[in-house]
């Protein structure tokens, strides 16, 4: 698995290739250019996208504990009380266990 900046560089490195400048490309893929615009805004983009992923799994985590739906009466499941409350946090972005209260 590579490293974010080794990620962010090679995004980086295929727009400058796109737009027609192979030498600074060549030296983001080969390490350096790391105070490149390209490269910093392809480091901020996938740490964006990291914490968004990030969110959406540990709500993922959170719905699929079996202890989430298990209980003798329905109403007593903690399901019930949820009503996709932690589902509607992680996809707005926010915290996941902030009541809305």
């Amino acid at each position: 698995m590579k490293r974010p900046v080794e990620e962010a560089r090679a995004l980086a490195a295929a727009a400058l290739e796109a737009i027609g400048r192979a030498d600074d490309a060549g030296i983001v893929r080969a390490g350096g250019g790391d105070d490149f615009p390209e490269v910093r805004v392809a480091l901020a983009v996938l740490d964006a996208a990291r914490e968004r992923t990030g969110l959406l799994e540990r709500a993922l985590l959170y719905y699929a504990d079996a202890d989430l739906w298990e209980a003798e009466v329905a109403e007593s499941a903690l399901a019930f009380h949820d009503r996709g409350e932690v589902a509607r946090s992680a996809l707005a972005g926010r915290d996941l266990f902030v009541h809305r209260d």
